[in-house]
């Protein structure tokens, strides 16, 4: 039986142990498996207690040590703690500011602005996300064959830079998949249609030019400054560019500031750079009925204790300044194998949980997308919210539809007769469905895609049908008609 003064030792200690551990967890946690690999090959070069693991190595589930500490607290209330602290303590401030009474739990009122309000921070999760993540999600929602798709995907994850640019060789990519030059220009083409408007484009003044069409589809003379008079605009030679177009010098400095109204680099609307070639971190498999999500092997961490050094370290004699260097670094690497096991299981109990809510998209694709917020995933997993938040950032599944982003399966939703409600996606879908179908001659306004998709029982609003057209990179009717 422990004594006070025992009893009173074991807390602080077990917090000075958890700490670091706990900061480390969230770090890990946010990380790409690109980037985690980054981080555990510095981890490897500053600790000598950590190796690669070979392949006759234990494996990696039964090399990680759940005992982080000497206390004598159990193993059921350290994780308890750790997913408070970790999980609960570090909510964004947007999280934090609508933790209202009204908004959660019992007591909660009817107050039209704060229920948006939270509904906007659900719902908004998919907005933060990369250029690559947008144009593939346009991608899968264009009307092309599995041979432009394949291409489409190339195109998108090598040869788009961050700006939106074009930056492939159109030669190396023919050679390279084996398809025609003609195949990879439609394709290019298609990605063009795009939003945002430029993406796509080889340089700077076809990136303009992209977006004179569709801001000022009418504007002749800008179009003529930018094909004609591009190199003399770049250098301000203003009197040079009014005498040739006839027009007088103001009016240049008017199409001037036109211009400037534009994006020069519409690509960095979106958010930081994906992994050059993304490696999910999950795969979605069916046995029998069911759909089992298991960690991919390429993105299992190959990282264990360094067991020879650890014979070494025995054999010697050491100070007290050694000793501690030592426990401190033992210490330290058994804090990441743990942390990145508890990683791999929180995105696996994560993905499988979206994987059990999204099970009709799984079956029959983005038409069967069902709405879902972070909430629906962090009730069934058992975690917080900012949990799931974390987890899905990043992180790519491979399913039976294709590859996805965690973040793309918590679309959000809109109205439907039935009370089931459809998500955003799925409406996107049918939006493009829709336009796929129409008489090319007389292509279909938004009001009157409303009016159908309202006869489907689905209550949309024209401004929304505008909304998911342009996010799904649809140009407006006036330029579908052929």
């Amino acid at each position: 039986m422990l004594h006070m003064d025992q009893r009173l030792s074991v807390r602080p200690e077990l917090r000075q142990v958890l700490a670091p551990q706990m900061q480390q967890a969230l770090q890990l946690l946010q990380m790409n498996n690109v980037e985690l690999e980054q981080y555990i090959e510095a981890s490897i070069e500053a600790n000598p207690f950590l190796d690669r693991r070979g392949s006759r190595e234990t494996p990696f589930s039964e090399m990680t040590d759940p005992q982080v500490s000497t206390a004598d607290d159990s193993e059921e209330q350290i994780e308890t703690d750790y997913e408070h602290q970790v999980f609960g303590r570090e909510e964004s401030s947007a999280e934090h500011h609508l933790s209202d009474p009204y908004i959660h739990g019992a007591g909660r009122h009817s107050n039209a602005e704060l229920e948006e309000a939270w509904r906007y921070y659900q719902d908004s999760i998919t907005l933060d996300r990369t250029l690559s993540a947008h144009l593939l999600d346009q991608l899968r929602l264009a009307d092309l064959s599995p041979e432009a798709y394949a291409i489409g995907e190339r195109l998108i994850i090598n040869d788009i830079n961050d700006r939106g640019y074009f930056t492939g060789d159109i030669a190396e990519i023919t050679k390279e998949l084996g398809v025609s030059t003609d195949r990879v220009q439609q394709v290019l083409t298609t990605i063009k249609q795009f939003e945002p408007t430029g993406v796509g484009a080889s340089d700077l003044m076809e990136c303009l030019l992209m977006q004179c069409e569709v801001e000022y589809p009418d504007d002749d003379a800008l179009r003529i400054l930018l094909k004609v008079h591009w190199e003399a605009l770049t250098e301000g030679q203003f009197r040079q560019i009014a005498d040739a177009m006839d027009i007088t010098e103001d009016q240049v400095l008017q199409l001037r500031d036109k211009l400037g109204q534009l994006d020069p680099f519409p690509g960095y609307e979106y958010g930081r750079t994906p992994p050059p070639y993304i490696v999910p971190e999950v795969t979605v498999e069916k046995v029998d009925d069911d759909y089992i999500v298991v960690l991919t092997a390429d993105s299992m961490p190959s990282v264990t204790i360094n067991e020879s050094y650890i014979q070494e370290i025995r054999s010697r004699k050491m100070i007290d300044e050694e000793r501690n260097y030592v426990r401190e670094h033992f210490d330290s690497a058994r804090f990441l194998i743990n942390n990145i096991k508890r990683r791999q299981d929180t995105i696996l109990k994560t993905a499988q949980a979206i994987v059990d809510l999204q099970r009709a998209f799984m079956e029959k694709g983005v038409s069967a997308m069902r709405p879902l917020t972070l909430g629906e995933v962090a009730e069934k997993v058992g975690v917080h919210e900012s949990t799931v938040s974390r987890t899905v950032n990043g992180k790519y599944m491979q399913t039976p539809q294709g590859l996805f982003e965690l973040k793309y399966f918590f679309p959000s939703g809109v109205s439907s007769q039935d009370g089931d409600g459809q998500s955003s996606i799925a409406v996107s879908a049918l939006i493009g469905d829709i336009i796929a179908k129409e008489d090319k001659r007389k292509p279909l306004s938004d009001q009157k895609i409303a009016d159908l998709l309202n006869e489907k029982g689905i209550q949309i609003a024209r401004r929304t049908v505008a909304k998911y057209r342009e996010q799904s990179g649809l140009l407006p009717a006036r330029m579908r008609r052929r």
